[in-house]
């Protein structure tokens, strides 16, 4: 089966139109959820719980996974632990990395195959810097590049050069209510001297 990147946008949208948003740099951690959603360092979680860390080292390269979420039931509920690793020194990597776990949770993922991984890496492309957001930026200032949305959304200069990537490779865009809801939660922090307009090269 192919992505279903409709569906991640959606998912990412609608948990965004549930946010009271501030500031155009999301803090996954700070976000408030419809579900039962806790954050822990890995290291954290194996100290308390006396698991091994080895149960979190990834099959490819050896390492420590950057992020991983577990499932328990308790009370007939369902609660999620978004566990990432606590030596991710880079800010903008561990909110991404948050920010994928959570988009398998709402993407409801069973497996972690191919498909899951693309599917939440584009809800927390979406999550992070919503497309109509970028759309509204790069019309009014007749261009956006990288470097801007780096500034704009704290996220790495590698996310935001796919971001911009995909958007330039998209035939058309249509918004629907939902869309049109969040720019106007965007709205008034685009439009107040704290994101100024960039000239676009």
């Amino acid at each position: 089966m192919k992505p279903d990147f409709d569906k991640c946008e959606k998912a990412a949208t609608r948990l965004l139109l549930k946010q009271n948003i501030h500031s155009l740099r999301i803090d996954v951690r700070s976000l408030v959820y419809d579900k039962k959603i806790f954050f822990d360092s890995i290291q954290n979680y194996c100290k308390v719980t006396n698991a091994s860390l080895s149960e979190f080292i990834g099959i490819c390269n050896g390492a420590l996974k950057d992020g991983f979420t577990l499932e328990r039931i308790k009370n007939c509920s369902i609660i999620y632990i978004v566990l990432y690793n606590d030596e991710i020194g880079n800010r903008e990597r561990l909110n991404w990395t948050l920010a994928h776990e959570v988009g398998h949770i709402y993407l409801d993922h069973k497996s972690d195959g191919p498909q899951q991984e693309i599917e939440a890496h584009f809800f927390a492309t979406q999550l992070l810097m919503p497309e109509v957001v970028i759309l509204y930026l790069a019309r009014r200032n007749n261009g956006i590049g990288a470097e801007e949305l780096c500034d704009l959304f704290d996220v790495s200069f590698e996310a935001a050069c796919k971001r911009i990537n995909t958007l330039n490779h998209k035939y058309s865009y249509f918004y629907g209510q939902e869309e049109k809801e969040l720019l106007s939660k965007y709205s008034p922090l685009i439009n107040n001297s704290l994101y100024p307009v960039y000239n676009a090269i």
